[in-house]
C-alpha cells in the first residue's frame, strides 16, 4: 500500500511550487500557532510562500520563528497583520488564548467573529493561491469561496481524537445528545478501547449544548462549517501509528484526508540552562518529566496532588507550573516541598526547552497532559508516557497511547475525574520500576520501539524519512487546488 500517494513530488513539481503562494490562518492559541509555524517553515523548504495571518501583539512571538526558513529557503515566510476588532468589555492587549481569563472566551470569540470584513478584504489584497484555516474561523471557505480561492482545513489534533468527535453520526446530534452518547464510539469507528470517561464526556457534551451570543452556533456547527465548506482536511499524523484512524476519517467526512506527519519541534532551546544541567547530574533514565502544556493550567488541589505524588514515588523529577494571570505560584505547591526535593527535584514555573529535556539520556519518563504534540514528542524519543488528561481531546489521545500503541499507562480517576497523589505515585512507578510488574516493563519496550519507529521511518534524514514525504504529498494536493480551481492557478 502507498501510504503517501503517487511517490513524492518530482523536480517538476518542486519547481511548479516555487510559484504558489499559501495564506495560513490559525487560532490565537499557543499550540496553533505553533504547529502552524512549523507547516509553514516546511511549505517554504519546498518554495511556497506562505502569507501567516495573525493578530498584531502575536507579529513579534511569531517572526523568530521563520528566521532560518526566510534566510535559507526557496520561499518566504511572512508575517501579516490582522488586528481583532474592538469589543465592549474585553480589555486590550489580549490576543491569545492563554492570557484570556475564562469569563472573556465568549468576548474573544465575538471579537474573531468580527474578522469575517476584514478578513475579506485581506484577501482581496493578498490573493492567495490556496488558503490553510483553523477550526474557530469557519467562516474563512464562505469568504474564500466567493474569491474563487479553495481552502484546507488544519486539525492541529490527532486522527483518533477527530474522526471520534467530528464523525456525521455524532456531528449531526441536535441539541437531545446526551453525556451517555458521547461515551460511545460512532458506528464503524475502528477501536472498541477508544472512549470518553463520564467526567470527560460532560466536559465535552458543552459543544453540543452551549450556543454563543454572537451568531447562535454550538462548537460543533462551527466544525462541521469548516469540514463542509474545505476541499480537504490536513491533519498532524502519521499513517504509522494512525493508519485505521485517518482513513477512517477521510470515510466518514467524505473529504480527502492529508495527513502531513508529526511536524516535531525544530527550533532548539537554549542547552545551557539551569534545567539542563540539573539534569546531566542525574542517572541514565532516572528523572520523570512533568509537564502539562501551555493552555491548561492546574488548579491548587491539582498542583498539590501532582506534587505529592511525584515526591512519594521517590524517583527525581521535573515539574514544570504555568499560571493565568497573576496567579502566585508560590501558595499553590504543598508547604515546604521545595525544600525537601531540593536534592531531587525541580520545579520550573516559566519556560522549559522540553524538546532537550525529552531527549537527554537521564530523562526516563514524561507525565503529560495529553496534547497532541507533547504526545508527539515524547514517542519520537521513545520514552514511556504517563497520561493525566485533562481536557479537549486529551482523554481519547491518553486512550490511544495506553490502549492502542500501549506505550503508556494512565492515571486512575476518581468518578468525578480528580487525581489523587496516591494514584499518581502508583502510574509512576509502573513505568519507572517495571520490574515490579508486567505492565511497566511491556509499556517501556513498546516505547522503545515507537522511538526507534521514528528514528528509522518517520524522521530518518539519510534515507528522507515519511514526514517529509507527507509534506511533499501535501504540497501536491495544494499544487492541484490551485491549479483546478476554475484555472486559478498559482501567482
Amino acid at each position: 500500500m502507498d501510504l503517501y500517494g503517487a511517490g513524492c513530488c518530482n523536480n517538476s513539481n518542486e519547481r511548479s511550487s516555487k510559484k504558489l503562494h499559501v495564506l495560513m490562518f490559525p487560532w490565537l492559541a499557543r499550540g496553533h500557532l505553533s504547529t502552524y509555524a512549523q507547516l509553514a517553515n516546511r511549505l517554504a523548504d519546498r518554495g511556497i510562500n506562505v502569507s501567516f495571518l495573525t493578530t498584531p501583539l502575536n507579529v513579534p512571538k511569531m517572526e523568530p520563528l521563520f528566521i532560518m526558513a526566510n534566510r535559507n529557503s526557496p520561499g518566504k515566510v511572512q508575517v501579516v497583520e490582522l488586528p481583532l476588532p474592538a469589543v465592549e468589555g474585553f480589555p486590550p492587549g489580549i490576543e491569545c488564548t492563554a492570557d484570556t481569563p475564562a469569563h472573556l472566551w465568549p468576548l474573544l470569540l465575538r471579537a474573531v467573529h468580527l474578522l469575517e470584513e476584514p478578513f475579506e478584504s485581506l484577501l482581496r489584497r493578498l490573493a492567495p493561491d490556496v488558503v490553510v484555516f483553523d477550526l474557530v474561523q469557519y467562516w474563512t471557505p464562505r469568504v474564500a469561496t466567493k474569491l474563487g480561492i479553495p481552502t484546507v482545513f488544519f486539525l492541529i489534533f490527532g486522527a483518533a481524537y477527530s474522526s471520534y468527535q467530528l464523525s456525521p453520526p455524532n456531528a449531526e446530534y441536535g441539541e437531545e445528545i446526551t453525556a451517555e452518547d458521547l461515551m460511545v464510539p460512532p458506528p464503524g469507528y475502528p477501536s472498541s478501547t477508544i472512549s470518553w470517561r463520564p467526567f470527560e464526556a460532560q466536559f465535552t457534551f458543552k459543544i453540543f449544548h452551549t450556543r454563543d451570543d454572537t451568531d447562535g452556533m454550538r462548537g460543533i456547527d462551527r466544525l462541521v462549517k469548516c469540514i463542509d465548506g474545505c476541499e480537504a482536511i490536513a491533519i498532524k499524523s502519521c499513517y504509522e501509528f494512525e493508519g485505521k484512524f485517518i482513513e477512517y476519517f477521510q470515510q466518514v467526512t467524505g473529504k480527502p484526508v492529508i495527513p502531513v506527519g508529526p511536524l516535531l519541534q525544530s527550533n532548539a532551546g537554549p542547552l545551557d540552562s539551569e534545567c539542563l544541567k540539573w539534569l546531566g547530574r542525574q542517572a541514565a533514565s532516572s528523572v520523570v518529566y512533568a509537564c502539562f502544556g501551555t493552555e491548561c493550567f492546574l488548579s491548587n488541589e491539582e498542583i498539590r496532588e501532582v506534587a505529592l505524588g511525584l515526591e512519594a514515588s521517590g524517583h527525581p523529577f521535573i515539574l514544570v507550573l504555568r499560571f493565568a494571570g497573576h496567579r502566585d505560584s508560590s501558595t499553590s505547591l504543598p508547604e515546604a516541598f521545595e525544600g525537601r526535593i531540593r536534592d531531587r527535584g525541580l520545579v520550573l514555573t516559566d519556560w522549559a526547552p522540553q524538546k532537550e529535556i525529552l531527549s537527554h539520556p537521564s530523562t526516563g519518563a514524561f507525565l503529560t497532559h495529553c496534547g497532541w504534540s507533547s504526545l508527539t514528542e515524547g514517542m519520537s524519543v521513545g520514552l514511556p508516557l504517563i497520561a493525566l488528561p485533562m481536557q479537549w481531546d486529551q482523554g481519547l489521545n491518553a486512550r490511544l497511547i495506553v490502549n492502542e500503541l500501549k506505550v503508556g499507562v494512565e492515571v486512575a480517576r476518581r468518578g468525578d475525574g480528580a487525581a489523587s497523589r496516591e494514584d499518581i505515585c502508583r502510574a509512576v512507578r509502573a513505568v519507572m520500576a517495571p520490574e515490579d510488574g508486567e505492565e511497566g516493563k511491556d509499556v517501556r519496550q513498546r516505547a522503545s520501539q515507537m522511538g526507534d519507529m521514528f528514528r528509522r521511518t518517520i524522521l530518518n534524514g539519510e534515507s528522507k524519512g515519511s514526514e517529509e514525504r507527507y509534506i511533499d504529498k501535501f504540497v501536491q494536493h495544494l499544487l492541484a487546488l490551485a491549479t483546478d480551481k476554475g484555472g486559478h492557478g498559482c501567482h
